[in-house]
């Protein structure tokens, strides 16, 4: 590894440790330097801002997520064709994810938390990068799942797909939350956490299109 290599894997390393630590707002560009002991003009050479430096943190993880999650949708092609089950569809999209969370909240909950809230509260920084990282996921998806729910419109569908991704969001960004004993992450079985979601999943993504006040409901308006 070269010095500059070093250097940049310096700088990498320092600012997810900060970022991890105490979130994108509290840190800032010397803070990383000093802990990487090198200079802000280092960072403007390797990476030319502290935001970009932030989103290569976060490509870190969620590229390998969603390039997972893009095999796994071949996958299912390969197997069913067209009409591949919305079981099948919502395994492919959710367990990338629950094997990331399960590997950062046995060994840097802080990371998964930073993850969590970068997609639950995005700054101004990270905001359209997140959306770029998962446009093509939902481009991949959102036609599968119009195959195997036809009844269902697509609007629909990616309104739908956006509660999943709270959901999912939700629990990266709770990992650091004192465990009561019923965390939906306290399972240390992947396939049983992964089960448990579908089970809930996969009712409300195939539930037919809503219309007007939920029953019992009185209109208020």
């Amino acid at each position: 590894m070269t010095v500059a290599e070093s250097t940049r894997e310096r700088l990498l390393a320092a600012a997810q440790r900060l970022f991890a630590q105490g979130g994108e707002d509290a840190t800032s560009l010397r803070a990383i330097t000093r802990e990487a002991g090198t200079n802000v003009a280092a960072v403007n050479y390797h990476f030319g801002s502290r935001d970009e430096l932030l989103r290569l943190v976060l490509e870190g993880y969620i590229e390998p997520i969603n390039a997972r999650r893009m095999a796994m949708f071949d996958a299912a092609v390969a197997t069913f064709g067209d009409h591949v089950p919305v079981r099948v569809l919502l395994t492919a999209f959710v367990r990338p994810d629950l094997e990331v969370l399960a590997e950062l909240r046995a060994k840097n909950p802080r990371i998964a938390r930073f993850i969590g809230r970068a997609y639950t509260q995005p700054s101004e920084a990270v905001s359209g990068f997140m959306h770029a990282q998962f446009a093509p996921v939902a481009e991949r998806l959102v036609p599968l799942l119009q195959q195997a729910l036809p009844t269902v419109p697509a609007a629909e569908l990616r309104i739908r797909l956006g509660f999943v991704v709270s959901i999912i969001t939700g629990l990266f960004a709770t990992a650091t939350s004192p465990s009561d004993g019923h965390h939906p992450m306290e399972s240390p079985d992947i396939d049983i956490q992964l089960a448990r979601l579908i089970a809930f999943l996969e009712p409300g993504l195939a539930a037919p299109p809503a219309r007007g006040e939920p029953d019992g409901f009185p209109d208020t308006r």
